[in-house]
């Protein structure tokens, strides 16, 4: 699944870049719609826990200041059976293959403070949930695609990569690619009217699984409930 290269590198004084780009292919609705919004940044935790901190949605409210919560739908299929223990099926809370939901989306990133209001709220359903090895990219994959409107008037499907890289200090780390492509006739008019709170927010949404995972006590305890699904689910860790 290709995608453009940012011209932007990473490094300590620039750990994140997020901009509006050409429409970036997606699972569901292929090469084509009118733009996307892609921010990229590196991570000192494996693919692995960066994957099940955004499956599991019961923690977005410590971290996520632009979506901090979901509402899944109970009428969600059951998930497929996975043989990869970094893709335990099962619990509580967390993404699947095939779920639904709708979470809140509070455009000025202000999620996590008590008392502001969400802006609106926004139908999913998870489409693309695997490890990846193609291009000798090794990692995992997430998508969902929004619900709501006609596909005529609007669509878009959001991807987040994970791919295992050698960081700067010689560690594994993770490169987190995300990005969301939006077609439709109402298309131009989300970017011209939210294109840069968009970027913003992307922006922050790198920022604060950055932050929330490279914080010591979080990688332990991120540690610790990867090791604990994992048993769960029959697998040695």
């Amino acid at each position: 699944m290709p995608y453009p290269p940012t011209s932007e590198a990473i490094t300590a004084t620039n750990p994140v870049t997020s901009s509006v780009v050409a429409p970036i292919s997606v699972p569901t609705y292929g090469p084509g719609g009118s733009f996307a919004v892609f921010a990229r940044t590196h991570i000192s935790a494996p693919p692995s826990t960066c994957l099940s901190l955004i499956r599991d949605t019961s923690n977005w409210r410590k971290w996520n200041t632009f979506c901090p919560s979901i509402t899944l739908s109970p009428k969600s299929p059951p998930p497929p059976a996975t043989s990869d223990p970094a893709i335990p099926t099962g619990n509580e809370g967390w993404l699947e293959l095939g779920t639904t939901g709708a979470f809140d989306v509070f455009m000025s990133g202000d999620g996590l403070i008590p008392g502001r209001k969400r802006s609106r709220t926004q139908g999913m359903i998870v489409t693309v949930l695997s490890p990846m090895t193609e291009n000798e990219k090794k990692g995992y994959r997430i998508a969902w695609k929004g619900t709501g409107y006609f596909h005529w008037q609007l669509h878009s499907e959001r991807v987040m990569e994970f791919i295992s890289i050698t960081l700067e200090n010689g560690e594994q780390g993770t490169e987190f690619n995300c990005w969301e492509t939006f077609g439709g006739v109402l298309a131009p008019v989300v970017k011209a009217t939210y294109g840069q709170t968009l970027v913003e927010r992307f922006g922050d949404y790198q920022r604060d699984v950055k932050a929330f995972l490279e914080s010591p006590s979080t990688a332990v305890s991120n540690g610790e409930a990867l090791a604990s699904a994992e048993n769960e689910n029959g697998v040695s860790t």
